[in-house]
């Protein structure tokens, strides 16, 4: 089975699609930044906060360490977003989400992406909608 194209006409649909693709791409990453800001705000949100004051004043708070950033995926391509604390802080994370036998579990990390999950649709439909303008 073949298909005949003239070329006047092929040239209109490969621009067409090129602009497509290429509105696309911007709009990802337009989604991909807001989400990386608004996780890490969602995280901030969700972490327990003390009522503000410093015991010491030589050590950060877990709020005051938290990163977001873009990276690379390594599995399957593309960018994705990663939020996490700095040296100082970052590996204390899994304590005060899953807990220990002395400390509740907080479960913030869960919490922070539900609140995040509501919001992306809406986010990525926004960034389209711009591109489309």
């Amino acid at each position: 089975m073949s298909m005949g194209i003239r070329s006047n006409e092929s040239g209109k649909l490969d621009s067409f699609l090129d602009g497509t693709v290429q509105a696309v791409e911007n709009a990802k990453l337009a989604t991909l930044k807001k989400a990386a800001s608004d996780t890490k705000k969602a995280v901030i949100a969700r972490m327990p906060l003390t009522n503000g004051k410093r015991r010491h004043k030589h050590r950060k708070r877990m709020v005051d360490g938290v990163q977001a950033q873009l990276v690379p995926d390594k599995i399957y391509g593309g960018k994705r977003v990663r939020v996490r604390g700095d040296r100082q802080t970052g590996s204390l994370w899994h304590i005060l989400n899953n807990g220990t036998y002395r400390q509740q579990a907080t479960h913030f990390l869960d919490k922070a992406m539900a609140d995040v999950e509501a919001g992306l649709d809406a986010t990525l439909d926004i960034a389209l909608r711009e591109e489309y303008k």
